[in-house]
């Protein structure tokens, strides 16, 4: 089987990180399928599609990617099931039905920082201090979705670990964190996570099948 072509849809270019959450999935589950994971930038265009326009972005981004998979990410603002079902239900509605069958999506709770606070040794990696002594206390992965802002948690912890001397630029060390994250198998007990992974399985079985 040939080398399945992987784009990643969101409405902010921060949130990038993400492929490396959906790289190691893919890996773990299709080791011996070659997948080329990339992030859609339409920065360069002169008119680029609007952010939360899902139709609109992901035909534009299979003229320019002319993707297998399409990963569209939209966070959820509440741990409620409900809106973790309404945020995909939203994605999968405005999705072209001839993109329906090759659409996965990324809902996190609250944020996608919040799947990246489970490794401290990442953490301190990114924040260029990983002889930093103290521990960070990350909360469990049980409380994950509870954080009121993951996001504001993570940024405030980079500095923390990078202490007083030194710049830190927080949104670059943000990509590190996902970078140097070797496991993200704790994110299995969130039911977000468990979504996605599902639906991630689910999806490249099917193109696989029909490749054959």
């Amino acid at each position: 089987m040939g080398e399945l072509k992987c784009v990643l849809l969101s409405d902010g270019s921060s949130d990038k990180v993400l492929l490396s959450v959906i790289k190691w999935v893919l890996d773990n589950h299709f080791p011996k399928q070659s997948f080329d994971c990339e992030y859609a930038d339409f920065s360069f265009l002169r008119n680029p599609p609007n952010n939360g326009d899902v139709s609109n972005r992901i035909q534009k981004a299979k003229l320019l990617y002319n993707f297998d998979v399409v990963f569209y990410h939209r966070d959820a603002e509440d741990r409620d099931a409900g809106v973790l079902a309404q945020r995909t239900q939203e994605i999968q509605h405005q999705t072209p039905p001839e993109y329906q069958n090759c659409l996965v999506c990324v809902v996190p709770i609250k944020m996608m920082e919040a799947w990246l606070l489970i490794d401290e040794e990442a953490i301190k990696c990114a924040a260029g201090n990983r002889n930093y002594k103290d521990k960070l206390n990350l909360p469990s992965v049980q409380r994950l979705e509870s954080i009121p802002n993951p996001k504001e948690v993570l940024h405030e912890l980079l500095k923390t670990v990078k202490g007083p001397k030194g710049k830190l630029n927080v949104h670059e060390a943000v990509h590190l964190v996902a970078d140097y994250i070797e496991d993200f198998s704790p994110l299995k007990n969130l039911a977000a996570f468990q979504a996605f992974e599902k639906a991630t399985i689910e999806c490249v079985e099917a193109i696989l099948a029909n490749k054959k």
